[in-house]
């Protein structure tokens, strides 16, 4: 027997709504970051506008996996497409991972060879722009999210408040320095790419579990279990399984032994309510439930 929760709007159109919106974002601040730094002639500037164009292509990536994702089930997958998400998320994760170390090498370098600390109002400008874009970019994404729940948009999440990070060194530091002449830039810019790490190892570790495959959680298994106490005189759950494709396609298989004593009309009737009870729990956005009756 199945059970599905519908949905209006697919996943796919709401998750290409919020790819374009990055990549629209990004591209913007890449042209600006180019120009002021080609302008200025600052190379700080001009390497955090290739770090926007990286991040542009991601946001096409996130267009490009919730696609793939949303496409039906076929012969060579029958279960559909739905863990591209996953791989989504884990490529965005290592993007994340990437920024960490890349900061982390240039604090080092700062605090080993201080570079000139000359800073045009114009980048003072643009770096603004950033963090007002970037956190615009958050605030949608995270809006976005609630609805799809979606572990690469959360990935997406992290990756926008590594950015933002970064940008608030630059421009934080670069403000402590004209004030009083004091350089803090490695030591902090440590600090938050050591968090910026941590996030992205975190990020990577949860999607490479979802890749991999995990059984439900032990608050899950409780909740079933409570329901099946409350019909232990005619069925007694043996074992949970969880199947995941996907976001959209998860089974749940349960294995029951049913009371010899019952009638097929008493056993239907039973796994119907156990079957609806289970729904209203909202295990994952829509799930396939399954059960296999063992007599006894």
């Amino acid at each position: 027997m199945e059970q599905t929760i519908p949905q209006t709007v697919s996943r796919e159109s709401l998750g290409a709504k919020v790819g374009l919106f990055s990549t629209i974002g990004n591209v913007v601040l890449f042209v600006c970051k180019y120009l002021a730094g080609t302008l200025c002639g600052n190379v700080a500037v001009l390497a955090e506008s290739f770090d926007n164009l990286m991040d542009s292509l991601n946001s096409l990536l996130v267009i490009l996996g919730f696609h793939m994702s949303g496409r039906k089930e076929d012969y060579l997958h029958p279960y559909g497409h739905g863990r591209c998400e996953y791989v989504l998320g884990l490529i965005i994760a290592i993007t994340i991972i990437f920024t960490g170390a890349a900061m982390l090498r240039e604090s080092i370098l700062w605090i080993l060879y201080p570079p000139d600390r000359s800073f045009p109002a114009v980048v003072y400008g643009v770096s603004a722009l950033s963090i007002l874009v970037k956190y615009a970019m958050s605030l949608y994404t995270s809006h976005m999210n609630k609805q799809l729940d979606s572990s690469a948009l959360k990935a997406c999440e992290q990756n926008e408040a590594a950015d933002i990070r970064m940008t608030l060194l630059t421009v934080g530091s670069a403000c402590l320095y004209s004030l009083s002449g004091f350089s803090a830039d490695g030591v902090v810019g440590i600090v938050i790419s050591g968090l910026i790490l941590k996030d992205g190892l975190k990020s990577f570790a949860e999607h490479f579990v979802l890749l991999l495959g995990e059984g439900v959680s032990g608050q899950q298994m409780a909740q079933i279990q409570a329901i099946f106490d409350c019909k232990k005189d005619m069925v007694t759950l043996k074992k949970v399984d969880l199947h995941d494709y996907g976001p959209e396609s998860r089974i749940i298989s349960l294995q029951v032994t049913v009371n010899p004593i019952c009638s097929p009309v008493e056993v239907n009737t039973c796994m119907d309510s156990i079957s609806e009870d289970i729904k209203a729990l909202g295990l994952c956005p829509a799930f396939s439930l399954s059960m296999e009756q063992i007599l006894v």
